[in-house]
């Protein structure tokens, strides 16, 4: 009884939840067991799969919400290419210019319908703009039913998921818009101390959220290590070495590398590794394949974005202006093990301190430009106003081929752009101090970075980095037409190293298969003691900029019921340390990197030379200022870590942003 009572409150810590009135209250209590013959086996094919599903459960909030949701999404497709088709074909664009319809000539007024709708539509255009549009048709419709068809079978595993929560976990659809992910995951662990998911092991939340994303950890990784050649090569001169990573190359990815180098059992195809040129065809015939469908893909979007973003454009033209993180510096900052929504939590939460970064650096020529289009603007759309209030008909009559109200609207849109770009605001001028706030929440600062974000250098890479949304449309349109060129030439010429890196960076973990070392947190193998890693392992192998280490740390921090391994808690205490020195230094009376690299200095290193007074400063100046001292046992330690973020001062080098535990979660918490 007292097992189970415990049990019972280990699996309800952070959530009070109700029991299911069809579950009896004894079902979630443990068994005993013996010999492990009372164990409920659930017959799971493909638990990737299967967690994946569980993850999409939880985020998309229940079943309702799910079907509801798919549903409106086949809708608005089957919209999309039916109202394509009657723009393109149906409108005769040319009789929108008819007299009739003017408004100056009553005495010839027609129906808009009637002239500008084509009664034949196939007849009306020509036999190659029919076949193409049609072609395009055909396209988009095998597209809507193969989505069809997906979301019916779909559904199947969605019931057979919601059958496992609701029974297994104990959680009903209202329960689980209020839980968060690391609660629901925890439940997910202790499930199996009575029904057994995996065959070989327990599994614990590091082998769950690895099984998740294996195959993104795999792609965090190349980016990491720079052997993804993601720009068109021969173009320098006139696009510059300008990467990319939009959806549609990232399908492509996933087509040709991350989903045929595994197998049924989820282990690297050692056929795929040793065949280099059967990487470059597959590469190549992917690039003729997009090349074929570019114009049709091109088509989509352009529609796609007409109809998605003309309303929110006509109602807020200043949008144009407003800024986002692009796909690549998403992929780019996205932590290992780090699920989708806390990367969307970080960058959203990292918004404000772009924003603030960015405007260190106003341009006063564009400034300056868009004032005088602005005082033109204003000044025309103030005599229209004022003619207007003379007489209200003066509204409807042309004026250079237009009536007054199209001029009014023009003139409005140009005003509401040009203010965007005029920054009166005053700014103090502090780079370091907003680079600093901007680093707290993307965990991101290259060694070329340090001390110089007040260089042209570094703004431009963040700018390229948090660019407007215009620009970042423009880029995936671009992509369309690029991205047979970077699979064609620049990637096969690194196939080599993607092959290499997959080699070097992956171990077979026992229950869970082949995955990314890097993110099965390795660090004899990939070790960096200049980031508080035990052990120091060769450059080569290293992660950049602390990769590992950094999303080691924020695992912890995210799933504080997860138990790290023994390296794993070495690495705590050198973090426990390293505050301890900083703590000291702070109490000294120092001020500044200075200090607190001079107290960690005096901290021994360990037998292996790689220390915490060896660790890099920068790092030391991050936790710098911070009051939480080291706890004494491993379990305190990794509390401690967790709990940095209620400390005096920011924790970047954690990873973990100055607010509460539970605030880390998007909009779940303590209410």
């Amino acid at each position: 009884m007292q097992m189970s009572r415990r049990y019972e409150q280990e699996l309800s810590a952070g959530c009070q939840y109700e029991p299911l009135p069809s579950l009896p209250e004894t079902e979630h209590h443990l068994p005993n067991l013996v010999g492990g013959e009372s164990y409920e086996w659930a017959a799971i094919d493909n638990l990737d799969t299967f967690f994946a599903r569980i993850y999409r459960y939880w985020h998309d909030k229940g079943l309702v919400t799910i079907l509801i949701g798919r549903l409106l999404n086949l809708t608005a497709l089957a919209f999309t290419i039916i109202f394509s088709g009657f723009l393109l074909l149906a409108v005769n664009w040319q009789a929108l210019h008819d007299d009739c319809l003017l408004p100056h000539e009553p005495h010839k007024s027609c129906d808009l319908l009637a002239v500008a709708i084509h009664k034949h539509p196939w007849e009306a255009h020509s036999k190659a703009l029919v076949g193409l549009v049609g072609l395009y048709l055909v396209l988009c419709g095998v597209y809507w039913v193969w989505s069809a068809v997906q979301l019916v079978c779909e559904m199947r595993d969605v019931l057979d998921v919601k059958h496992f929560i609701n029974n297994k976990l104990g959680i009903s659809d209202r329960q689980i818009r209020m839980m968060t992910w690391s609660e629901l995951l925890h439940r997910l662990v202790l499930v199996q101390g009575t029904t057994r998911l995996c065959a070989v092991r327990d599994l614990d939340e590091l082998d769950i959220v690895g099984r998740i994303m294996r195959k993104e950890n795999y792609l965090i990784g190349m980016l990491n290590s720079g052997v993804l050649a993601l720009y068109v090569r021969g173009c320098s001169p006139v696009l510059g070495r300008r990467f990319m990573l939009t959806k549609t190359l990232e399908w492509n990815l996933y087509l040709c590398i991350l989903d045929p180098v595994f197998d049924e059992h989820f282990h690297i195809r050692q056929e795929f590794l040793l065949d280099e040129g059967r990487l470059r065809k597959r590469l190549v015939a992917a690039a003729a394949v997009n090349l074929v469908l570019s114009p049709f893909l091109l088509m989509f979007l352009v529609i796609y974005f007409f109809m998605k973003h003309a309303e929110r454009f006509y109602h807020s033209p200043g949008s144009l202006g407003s800024r986002r993180w692009s796909s690549l510096a998403r992929w780019r900052l996205r932590e290992l093990n780090e699920l989708p929504h806390y990367v969307q939590h970080r960058l959203d939460a990292s918004y404000e301190a772009a924003v603030k970064y960015v405007g260190q650096f106003p341009s006063p020529l564009a400034s300056q430009i868009a004032k005088f289009v602005s005082f033109i603007a204003g000044s025309f759309a103030a005599l229209l106003l004022g003619l207007s209030l003379l007489d209200e008909n003066l509204l409807e009559v042309p004026l250079g081929g237009r009536n007054v109200v199209w001029w009014l609207a023009l003139t409005g849109v140009l005003l509401t752009i040009s203010r965007s770009f005029i920054n009166d605001t005053p700014v103090a001028f502090d780079p370091e101090r907003a680079m600093a706030e901007l680093v707290l929440h993307t965990h991101y600062l290259p060694r070329h970075w340090r001390g110089r974000a007040h260089t042209a250098e570094v703004q431009q890479a963040v700018n390229s980095m948090f660019t407007y949304k215009v620009l970042l449309f423009l880029e995936e349109l671009a992509s369309v037409v690029l991205t047979p060129f970077i699979l064609a030439y620049s990637l096969p010429r690194c196939a080599g190293a993607i092959l290499q890196f997959v080699s070097d960076h992956t171990t077979r973990v026992e229950g869970v298969g082949d995955i990314c070392s890097l993110a099965a947190f390795d660090f004899s193998r990939h070790g960096n003691s200049k980031y508080g890693a035990p052990m120091h392992a060769d450059k080569r192998l290293r992660s950049k900029q602390g990769k590992m280490e950094k999303s080691f740390l924020t695992f912890v921090a995210t799933y504080p019921t997860w138990q790290p391994p023994a390296a794993g808690r070495r690495m705590l205490n050198t973090i426990g340390s390293l505050h301890m020195a900083a703590a000291a230094g702070a109490a000294a009376g120092g001020q500044g990197p200075g200090a607190a690299a001079a107290a960690a200095a005096a901290v021994p290193a360990s037998p292996m030379g790689h220390g915490v007074g060896n660790l890099d400063e920068s790092v030391i100046w991050q936790q710098h200022g911070s009051s939480a001292a080291a706890a004494a046992t491993p379990r305190q330690q990794q509390q401690h870590v967790i709990n940095i973020g209620n400390g005096s001062s920011s924790s970047m080098w954690v990873g973990v942003a100055d607010q509460p535990p539970a605030l880390r979660h998007p909009s779940y918490g303590p209410q």
